[in-house]
């Protein structure tokens, strides 16, 4: 994690600012800045807000991961990891899941991987490939973009109405996905609600 955020500079990206390390206890802390508005959920709640313009700021922020060389696999893209800071930005932190993807245009796993510290994904917002066990590439990030994109406009988690994992796995592999324009207030951004769709393609390769 350390590695990637400290390569990073983007104004859409959280900029790490010191690290700690206690040698004794093999413990270490990143220090990142304190961001008065918390995420980017909690933010849009607090008033009235625009949405498309933090979505826009993620997507960003999400570009410029993806264009280092080698590419940065964010890998955890939910709400709870995009901070809003005091100029109203939206920016992307947790880098705990990331991996520094090398070769193949489709950028897979392989040997020539880098994997850090960290879980590889959260159910709810991962991709099909990644339930499937195939490793994970970019445009897995281009899915949970997708959901980040869901939380913000509806307020709620993916797959919100359902308690077992397992059942959340099941939907996303066979294509089960919520039906946008019967929520009101996404069938009213109509822009927004057709990138998500996109996002969610079930062919990688056929996301944004």
């Amino acid at each position: 994690e350390l590695v990637v955020a400290a390569g990073v500079s983007h104004p859409n990206i959280v900029k790490i600012v010191g690290f700690v390390e206690d040698i004794g206890n093999r413990i270490a802390w990143l220090v990142f800045p304190w961001e008065v508005n918390g995420n980017v959920r909690e933010f849009l709640l607090s008033g009235e807000w625009e949405i498309s313009e933090r979505i826009k700021d993620v997507t960003s922020g999400l570009e410029h991961l993806h264009s280092c060389q080698p590419p940065i696999f964010h890998g955890d893209l939910k709400s709870l990891n995009i901070l809003v800071n005091s100029d109203h930005r939206a920016m992307i932190t947790d880098f705990g899941s990331s991996r520094t993807l090398r070769k193949a245009p489709f950028f897979s796993a392989t040997a020539s991987t880098l994997t850090l510290t960290g879980s590889t994904y959260t159910i709810r917002w991962a991709a099909p490939e990644l339930l499937q066990d195939e490793g994970p590439c970019l445009r897995s990030d281009i899915w949970a973009l997708g959901w980040v994109a869901y939380e913000v406009m509806t307020n709620t988690i993916p797959f919100h109405d359902i308690k077992k994992d397992a059942i959340v796995i099941n939907r996303v592999v066979q294509g089960y996905l919520p039906p946008v324009t019967e929520d009101a207030r996404m069938s009213l951004i109509r822009a927004l609600c057709s990138m998500m769709v996109k996002c969610w393609s079930i062919d990688p390769e056929k996301r944004p």
